[in-house]
């Protein structure tokens, strides 16, 4: 202490006051006080994110702990609710894991424990696909009936030859659970749909769950509709479901079950399958395929070609759908592809009067350190491309020269219903078939303010580019080989473009950079007669 006096002593009044004005210099006007971390204040924030959760109040907690991120790094509870909000309002699973792993890498608990958050995490992993890294969550978990239904789940998924294993040993340990039970018949109805059933060893696996129904259907019901198809019996099949229907209000995944025991009629099912605003594919190709009569597959085609509502689609069959598509009067308004899981569309198009017109499109990173980035793209008449946006500039191709399809359409039972499916055989868009496929690139000038630079191309190589200014040409390139080789330049907005600058002319390959940032070759200007070397 003596030693920093002495120091400060030693300094003249003209020097201390030069410090003092330099420090106030680097502190804006309207600077606040920065908020004091501590985690009783953070506690706090928690506690009322919480009880705006437990009222139902979503949107305003999620609002609320979004603006407490700064206490993160003193409250893993504030990283676990902004997670379960952000859940909640269906925000990117990458958004939800990125504040999961916050709160187990800070590892101060008030209100949660590290335990939920590893449940979360391990929910929000298999949902992504992320199947082995689930699994390592939950192995640092205590073991118990939760842990072993998710672990379950990630085995049916990633590992399919150890699952019976498994659900063996769990069923042993946890008779009385619901949970992994459904995971078994849930498991079992897609090796059922895809033409497979349980054989040997497995079969008795089944078998010890159908014996234990009377216990666990008080309570979950619907145990009952999801074990029928499994059952030898079907008099005690059936008398399950009409139970079951009797006491609960169905579901519509119960509707294949109760038409193939003749627990409802065809057209029961239709009128149920129809009730909701929301349809899974995969169900009404089942309750398609079991109807018999004529009529009632008229009636199906009719309430489609009349269908207001969205379909989704889950093609992998991991709970999680992929494909969201919203009709109106049976046609299409817009979907949305899914193809990680994420919760962040690749592929989101929009119709007009059923036909594709724009569409916002993720492209792939096209470097290890880069993230994907959105294209627009507008089409003159589908799969035709009228131009395409990508980080502010216009990529506009010929008319009706390139064409981006990457989607089918489904005719759904013959309804004229169109049910989109991505197209495995249409490449990956990029930047490069962008540039390869305009005739004109238009992008914000670099040089001059409010002004647009437009570069013509042919086959991806720029040709000539012209710079505007309202309506004023200010600027005019010429390429050589795709290479800059002279620049016109109307420095003073005058109307003569009086400068000139000549580019360097080394052979070296073209890179798509160059159309961006050509003006890094200038090799000199010419103002006049007068000659700067740059």
């Amino acid at each position: 202490m003596e030693t920093r006096i002495s120091v400060i002593k030693g300094l003249s009044l003209a020097a201390l006051l030069f410090l003092v004005l330099s420090f106030c210099a680097l502190v804006p006007a309207q600077a606040q006080p920065l908020p004091v971390r501590d985690s009783a204040v953070a506690e706090q924030y928690a506690r009322w994110a919480l009880a705006a959760i437990e009222r139902g109040q979503w949107a305003q907690a999620l609002a609320g702990l979004e603006r407490a991120a700064g206490f993160a790094d003193v409250s893993s509870d504030i990283s676990y609710l902004l997670a379960l909000a952000r859940t909640n309002q269906n925000q990117s699973r990458r958004s939800v894991l990125q504040a999961l792993t916050q709160a187990l890498y800070v590892n101060r608990w008030s209100l949660f424990n590290s335990e939920a958050a590893r449940f979360l995490k391990a929910e929000t992993l298999i949902a992504v696909r992320a199947y082995e890294d689930a699994l390592v969550e939950l192995s640092r978990v205590a073991p118990g009936p939760r842990e072993a239904t998710l672990r379950l789940r990630a085995l049916a998924a990633f590992r399919p030859w150890e699952f019976f294993s498994q659900m063996a040993h769990i069923l042993d340990l946890y008779p009385r659970e619901t949970e992994p039970v459904r995971v078994l018949f849930t498991f079992l109805s897609g090796e059922y749909r895809a033409g497979r059933m349980p054989g040997g060893g497995e079969r008795e696996i089944v078998e010890l769950a159908l014996r234990r129904l009377p216990v666990l259907l008080p309570y979950d019901g619907e145990l009952a509709w999801m074990a029928a198809p499994f059952m030898w019996d079907g008099a005690e099949a059936r008398r399950l479901v009409l139970a079951y229907r009797a006491i609960h209000n169905p579901v519509p995944e119960s509707l294949p079950a109760a038409l193939r025991l003749e627990v409802i009629d065809e057209e029961t099912a239709i009128e149920e399958l129809f009730a909701d605003s929301v349809l899974d594919r995969a169900l009404l190709d089942e309750v398609g395929e079991l109807l018999q009569s004529d009529h009632a597959l008229f009636l199906l085609r009719r309430n489609l070609s009349a269908f207001t509502g969205v379909i989704i689609q889950d093609a992998n069959g991991d709970g999680v759908p992929e494909t969201f598509a919203e009709y109106t009067g049976g046609m299409l308004t817009w979907f949305a592809y899914d193809a990680a899981q994420d919760g962040v569309p690749g592929l989101t198009v929009y119709f007009e009067a059923g036909e594709p017109r724009l569409a916002r499109t993720l492209l792939p990173p096209e470097g290890s350190n880069q993230a994907g980035r959105t294209a627009a793209i507008l089409w003159e008449r589908f799969p035709a491309v009228r131009e395409a946006e990508l980080d502010g500039v216009r990529y506009i191709p010929r008319p009706f020269e390139f064409h981006y399809s990457p989607f089918v359409f489904d005719n759904l039972w013959d309804s004229g219903l169109l049910f989109p499916v991505p197209d495995p055989l249409t490449a990956p868009l990029t930047r490069r078939i962008l540039v390869f496929s305009a005739l004109r690139v238009q992008r914000p000038s670099l040089e001059f303010s409010g002004g647009i630079e437009v570069v013509e191309l042919s086959q991806g190589i720029p040709v000539r580019a012209r710079e505007y200014v309202g309506g004023l040409v200010v600027a005019e390139t010429e390429f050589l080989q795709g290479r800059p080789r002279l620049q016109r330049v109307d420095l003073t907005l005058s109307g003569r473009m009086d400068t000139v600058r000549f580019f360097n002319q080394a052979q070296r390959p073209v890179e798509i950079e160059d159309l961006w940032d050509y003006y890094r070759g200038i090799e000199y200007t010419v103002f006049g007669v007068e000659v700067l070397h740059e």
